[in-house]
């Protein structure tokens, strides 16, 4: 668009050509007076009060005429062109612009795009004396996509007025603005919000030091139904009672109750039902539910679309939460009391994150008792308690030289095995009462136990040695997370080699199928001939098992500190030992991990696949298949990829929809098959979708904080007010001077005689 003609005409204006300061200006005017005034004082004594006036009047135009002279005044023609102000054209491409009002009318940015074409006259009318700048915003601001404003897509994530309207005012800093011209839904999600205009907004808007003229697009009330905003934390503890709220918003509906649900993981978990009322547009719901498991899962409020609605997605709201344990629950049963279960309870109690049941047999139900049951401080053991009704409930049950015989439970073996296959863990350790000399051979307990026990029928100085020992690590064990005790594998060695030695040891058959032998007995052998395993851990369906075939770690702790050592070994050991047993996602052999857990519709979504041999290091070369898609419609597409050599596989995705995505990734490690999953969620590209109802409201102060106009439902831009240029362009100028004229001259002279003649008439010389 070429520039408005420039409009010329002749101008002049009273200039002083003296070279003087304003200082000296003054300084002179001054002057001028004072003598004025004194030679009033002087004329006091005229008596003729006609007389005095004349001569006062005679001196002052004296005076005047030299003061004249003094400063040079001259008339200045010039010839100026008015150079063209600007007027700014902003329109609205954020999303809730695509919106129809109306199921079958325009869209709010076709009505704009309408407005727009309707009003080309009146904008070359503007054009003629202005430069119009068409500027198109949302999240930002940015030049208008084509010159004649067709062709309008609207897509911004986000509508932020106040943001746009800053931008403009550094963008036309030190340049002429006339004014703004605003074509919007009035949604605006940045700084000055959908309700009144703040005093920080009035602050923004006054900036511009120009008039905003807003025009609004929307008409009547949409017709919607959206969750707003759902509030919830990113954590919740297992077994513990989570509060979620969640903002409903209504425009238009012809209900008079809304039911809403939340969904865990694809379970409903708890329900309300919302009674609308008359006029008022925001209800805040809350919910409460219990997570009995841990786990990652997306958590979902959702509300039933209504026909007519204007947008049928914005009805769900999604978080991902992230189910934790609060207090990890250990159930300790001893056989009897002893210094290792004595230093391992005192560990475990120490552990603020560790709710710890403990149990002492210290009697059997044939002990002799010489008065009732009912008079004894000794409860009986809570089997039923403990194995049928809680067992659930522990992530970790540790077996400590206890034989099960005498206390009834052998009925329960087959429910401990299945609490280990069903993800649970297990832990087994040594003394006279434990493996095979506690009973355990050939029970459904064995067939998860880490190590092959002997058999029962053996004698029972052949189930035990008594010979003290150092456990020597095998190259499994040097690498895996429960033995490494200090910052390398040379400083546990190190470690190892100086702590006390420990006493005793459960002889087994060896390593159970499938299990890793961690630490073995420098001397004793296994009956494949093999050395036999101290410390060995199993896998067994979702769960863990570990056997340490010693009563005597507790070496580690009181004999290291009594050496002058300290008790570091025994200390990470079993800290590392239960990280390991309750599958730590830390410790695990494949790991998903999504860069972001949550991005905006439109970015990509960046996960790593990272895999781990059984002694934890990278597993390069690896051969790692993967699922990568949403979960609501399963639609995935498995594909193959093998690890690099930090045994890690990088993907990326673009999501297509917002909702959550789930990646599954699967390989076989240590001859076993593993698999892992994470979920992310993508959430809709800004918050335009949550309260889409057209508003008015926000317009209207703008225009009225800016002296502009308000324009509701205009079909055409009418004449609107705009500031006049305030910049000129002198083309060429001309200097009158009025001082340096023979008749001034000639003037002040005859005004000095006429003075002369008078005073002399007067008789004052």
């Amino acid at each position: 668009m070429n520039p408005p003609a420039a409009e010329t005409f002749q101008d002049w204006k009273l200039v002083l050509l003296s070279p003087w300061g304003t200082a000296m200006v003054v300084f002179a005017a001054a002057v001028a007076l004072a003598a004025l005034a004194l030679s009033a004082w002087g004329f006091r004594r005229v008596a003729r009060r006609r007389a005095r006036l004349l001569l006062l009047a005679l001196r002052g135009l004296a005076l005047a005429a030299a003061l004249v002279m003094v400063l040079q005044p001259a008339i200045q023609l010039r010839s100026v062109t008015r150079v063209p102000n600007h007027v700014a054209l902003l329109v609205d491409l954020s999303g809730s612009m695509a919106l129809r009002d109306e199921q079958k009318g325009p869209a709010r940015v076709e009505r704009a795009q309408a407005l727009l074409e309707r009003s080309r006259p009146q904008l070359a009318a503007w054009e003629r004396k202005r430069r119009v700048d068409r500027y198109a915003f949302g999240a930002d601001l940015r030049v208008l996509p084509g010159a004649d404003g067709t062709g309008l897509v609207a897509r911004d994530p986000a509508t932020r007025i106040g943001e746009a309207l800053t931008e403009l005012r550094k963008r036309y800093h030190g340049v002429d603005l006339a004014g703004v011209v605003l074509v919007s839904d009035g949604i605006d999600n940045g700084r000055l919000g959908s309700g009144r205009l703040s005093p920080e907004g009035r602050q923004i808007v006054k900036r511009l030091g120009a008039p905003v003229h807003a025009v609004w697009v929307g008409r009547g009330e949409i017709v919607d139904l959206s969750v707003a905003e759902l509030h919830a934390d990113g954590f919740a503890f297992v077994r513990n009672a989570v509060t979620v709220e969640a903002d409903l918003a209504v425009s238009g509906l012809a209900v008079t109750e809304v039911p809403l649900r939340l969904e865990l993981g694809g379970e409903v978990v708890a329900e309300r039902r919302v009674r609308l009322e008359r006029g008022r547009e925001r209800y805040r719901v809350k919910f409460e539910f219990v997570p009995q498991r841990v786990g990652k899962y997306v958590l979902s409020v959702s509300a039933p679309v209504y026909p007519g609605e204007a947008l049928a997605t914005n009805n769900r709201r999604s978080a991902l939460l992230n189910v934790i344990r609060d207090r990890i629950r250990v159930l300790q049963v001893c056989g009897r009391p002893s210094w290792d279960q004595r230093f391992l309870r005192r560990l475990l109690k120490r552990d603020p994150n560790v709710d710890l049941i403990s149990f002492f047999i210290l009697r059997t139900p044939a002990s002799l008792a010489l008065v009732p049951s009912s008079e004894l401080s000794l409860i009986p053991f809570p089997t039923e308690e403990l194995f049928e009704k809680e067992l659930g409930s522990f992530d970790l049950v540790i077996l400590q030289n206890f034989n099960y015989g005498p206390y009834g439970i052998g009925v329960y073996l087959p429910q401990l095995r299945q609490y280990v296959e069903r993800g649970g863990g297990l832990a087994m350790l040594g003394g006279d009462l434990s493996f095979t000399a506690g009973g355990y051979a050939d029970t459904p307990l064995a067939e998860v136990l880490p190590v092959r026990l002997l058999p029962p029928e053996l004698a029972a100085d052949r189930l035990v040695s008594t010979e003290d020992f150092r456990m020597r690590l095998t190259a499994e064990g040097k690498d895996h997370p429960i033995l490494q005790l200090a910052r390398s594998r040379e400083e546990t060695e190190q470690l190892l080699a100086v702590s006390p030695a420990l006493a005793g040891v459960n002889k087994v058959a060896g390593l159970a199928s499938g299990a890793t032998a961690l630490a073995t007995h420098p001397a004793l052998k296994a009956t494949d001939g093999q050395p036999m395993p101290v410390l060995a851990t199993r896998e067994v369906g979702q769960g863990r098992t570990l056997a340490l075939t010693t009563d005597s770690l507790w070496h580690w702790a009181f004999l290291s500190v009594g050496q002058g050592g300290t008790r570091q070994a025994y200390d990470r050991f079993w800290r590392n030992a239960i990280r390991w047993l309750m599958q730590d996602p830390e410790l695990k052999y494949l790991r998903v991990i999504f860069q972001r857990d949550t991005i905006a519709l439109g970015q990509t979504l960046k996960a790593t696949v990272r895999a781990y041999q059984p002694d934890y290091r990278p597993a390069k070369g690896l051969k790692v298949r993967y699922e990568l898609g949403p979960v609501s419609s399963g639609k995935t597409t498995a594909k193959e990829a093998v690890t690099d050599a930090e045994g890690e596989v990088r993907l990326e995705y673009r999501p297509e929809a917002v909702g959550a995505y789930r990646l599954s990734a699967r390989a076989r490690i240590g001859g076993r098959d593993t698999s892992e999953e994470a979920l992310a969620l993508v959430d809709a590209a800004g918050p335009e979708e949550r309260e889409p109802r057209a508003r008015p409201e926000l317009l209207r102060e703008l225009a009225a904080a800016t002296g502009g106009r308000f324009l509701e439902q205009a079909d055409r831009l009418p004449d609107l007010p705009f500031l006049e240029p305030r910049v000129l362009h002198v083309n060429w100028r001309k200097d009158l001077e009025l001082w340096s004229r023979p008749w001034w001259l000639a003037g002040t002279l005859f005004l000095l005689a006429l003075e002369w003649f008078v005073r002399r008439r007067y008789g004052f010389l």
